[in-house]
């Protein structure tokens, strides 16, 4: 079951603007850190290895971190772990909104706690 996104709730509720949403995700998308440049700082590969990775996945739709377990440099975990990382390294949505002055933080707490709770199980 496909959920619902914060961004588009608050827009079905009038809180925020299409132009706004897009705008926090493009931030969103700014701060996203590759996951080769994560695996550097986390000294899990070396440059040879980021950039054999990099040279594997030209001629293939697969992602990063699969190309980096089929050619044995990461595990499954290893590339959780990243992606944990990745995904933190990143504002929330709502708080990037708060930052550009879109929506103030008691309403957005509000709309949070209504967003979550009309969230299917």
């Amino acid at each position: 079951m496909i959920k619902n996104r914060l961004g588009q709730y608050l827009i079905k509720h009038g809180l925020v603007d299409e132009a706004a949403v897009y705008e926090a995700l493009n931030t969103q998308a700014s701060q996203k850190i590759p996951i080769g440049k994560i695996a550097l700082n986390e000294k899990l590969l070396t440059v040879k290895q980021v950039f054999e990775i990099l040279n594997a996945q030209i001629d293939t739709t697969k992602l990063f971190g699969e190309v980096a377990i089929e050619l044995g440099y990461l595990n499954q975990n290893d590339v959780k772990t990243l992606l944990y990382i990745q995904k933190n390294c990143v504002s929330p949505l709502g708080e990037i909104l708060v930052n550009m002055q879109k929506i103030d933080q008691q309403t957005l707490e509000r709309m949070l706690q209504q967003f979550h709770h009309s969230q299917p199980k």
